[in-house]
């Protein structure tokens, strides 16, 4: 089964991708066959976010509190929420 997409066998697991976690192989490979993009995209990724946070004040709109957020999700190509989310941002 190493040649199957399996998604259960990463459910309930802590998600350490760096090292030589075998299991990870699918997906990241270890060693010198390793992405070499993956440090750049996590980098670009984290920064982007850090970026937002810090620059913007967020809140959620009028009305809205987090206990009635609908946070279903649908399956498709990528997993998405079945509701559109909106927040509202102010700079800072």
């Amino acid at each position: 089964k190493a040649d199957k997409f399996i998604s259960e066998r990463f459910l309930d697991r802590p998600s350490d991708y760096n090292g030589n976690n075998l299991e990870f192989i699918p997906f990241v490979d270890t060693g010198r066959r390793m992405c070499p993009g993956l440090s750049f995209g996590l980098a670009a990724v984290k920064l982007t976010l850090t970026n937002l946070l810090y620059h913007f004040e967020w809140k959620l709109p009028n009305g809205i509190t987090h206990e009635n957020l609908d946070m279903t999700e649908c399956s498709g190509i990528a997993v998405r929420r079945n509701t559109q989310f909106a927040l509202d941002s102010r700079s800072i």
